[in-house]
């Protein structure tokens, strides 16, 4: 009987990684080694430095200071500037989170590691509501991460500790209490209000956005996001459980690479320990039994879940979920069709054309962050007859600058009854003019 519950123990500890998570230990013998320096050692090693490389567009006065201009009489001009932040890995393959707005716009991304390597970083995907972004290491690897905790339930002067990139003084460490929950703030050019923060005095200033607020245990409780500018020891985070409900679409492969799974996944609660719940992934809509693989690769978090499912082959057609219980489950993955406006540009005009972004501008080295690059022309098509190329980027359209595909589509209908339409096109480095002749003009 004894054998038998050695043996349980040892399987549930298997199947329960989060058993095996690790904890600081007091030293009673070296009272300068306290639980603080034990987590700052452990955890330090998965959090990074994040700059990030934009265009400005800032106004020039071509005539200097002895002439001012009023506002909006000078010149624009784009200045490249770069932007730096915190963030910290998740995923051993080197997913990264951090907030929106340190890597909003960027055209390329650099995270500083622990080691003091400096590694070239994507965007996987970002919500600017939530102020929340998810990065991946460009380089295979696998990466330390750090544990993600639980925001609900933090007691009222339980102690934090914030490492991030203050300044750019990476790896800045900081500690003090949970001051406060629930809060609400307003960041600047975010129209969307963050709610349910939690206020801590512990040092957060400029450079530390994204990075981690840890707990008494080492685990994330909380996002770094901002400061008060006319107040000191006033800084707040957004609370983990927000991430956790946010990584099915962040990490959605329907998002991010146009797959679509039959599958997704979400945490329920297990057993209750000292540092608050332990969590299981499984299948969304169910309570279990947990799951153990995604295509044969052991899964003890719901990033690495996703993960999994990012890593699907490109001709994949299904993908195969194991349960604890040993059962497993084949579910299929299919091509995302593309948006109807992407369509209905193919039906009218002949071309197919994607959304410019600024790190694919970044990429290909444009002087432009925004517009609609062309990817394919029909021959005899209006855009053939027109003379745009695979590789050009329409930035206007009759007197509109067009940024996205959103408000593209809005000019489509107007298109459809027009009869010649100017429009300027980015080609190998310079704006030209063209006509799409319209309604076999």
């Amino acid at each position: 009987m004894r054998r038998m519950i050695t043996i349980f123990c040892l399987f549930a500890l298997a199947c329960c990684p989060t058993a095996w998570a690790w904890r600081p230990v007091f030293n009673s013998k070296n009272l300068r080694d306290t639980i603080t320096v034990q987590i700052v050692k452990h955890c330090r090693p998965a959090i990074v430095s994040i700059t990030a490389h934009r265009l400005i567009r800032q106004e020039v006065n071509p005539f200097g200071s002895m002439f001012p201009l009023p506002m909006g009489m000078g010149t624009v001009e784009e200045e490249p500037a770069d932007f730096l932040g915190s963030g910290f890995i998740i995923q051993k393959d080197g997913y990264i989170v951090t907030n929106n707005h340190v890597v909003d716009q960027a055209r390329s991304i650099h995270v500083k590691l622990a080691d003091g390597r400096e590694l070239a970083a994507t965007v996987v995907d970002s919500d600017p509501s939530a102020d929340l972004a998810i990065l991946k290491i460009t380089k295979p690897g696998i990466y330390p991460t750090l544990q993600l905790g639980s925001s609900t339930g933090l007691m009222i002067g339980e102690p934090t500790i914030a490492v991030g990139n203050p300044f750019g003084y990476s790896q800045s460490v900081s500690s003090g209490i949970v001051s406060a929950t629930g809060r609400t703030i307003r960041e600047p050019n975010n129209p969307h209000p963050l709610k349910n923060l939690i206020q801590t005095d512990a040092a957060i200033n400029p450079g530390n956005s994204g990075g981690p607020l840890l707990d008494a245990y080492g685990r994330v409780i909380g996002i770094n996001t901002a400061i008060r500018g006319n107040a000191q020891e006033i800084g707040f985070a957004i609370g983990v459980d927000r991430l956790k409900q946010l990584i099915p679409t962040l990490m959605n492969p329907a998002v991010v690479d146009g797959r679509k799974v039959g599958v997704r996944f979400a945490l329920v609660p297990g057993r209750e320990g000292v540092a608050g719940p332990h969590e299981h992934v499984v299948v969304a809509g169910t309570m279990g039994p947990w799951v153990t693989k995604v295509d044969g690769v052991p899964i003890h978090t719901l990033q690495g879940a996703y993960a999994a499912l990012l890593a699907m082959g490109v001709h994949q057609k299904k993908v195969t979920v194991t349960l604890a219980d040993g059962t497993e489950r084949s579910y299929p993955v299919t091509r995302v069709p593309p948006s109807p406006i992407v369509l209905k540009a193919r039906k009218l005009l002949g071309m197919v054309v994607k959304q410019l972004t600024p790190a694919m501008a970044g990429q290909m080295k444009l002087s432009v962050n925004s517009g609609l690059l062309v990817t394919q022309i029909y021959r005899h098509s209006i855009a053939d007859k027109a003379g745009l190329e695979p590789g050009d980027v329409i930035i206007q359209i009759g007197p509109y600058r067009v940024r996205n595909l959103a408000f593209f589509g809005r000019l489509l209908p107007a298109l459809a009854k027009a009869h010649r339409v100017e429009i300027l096109v980015l080609r190998n480095g310079r704006v030209g003019a063209g006509y799409l002749q319209m309604n076999g003009g």
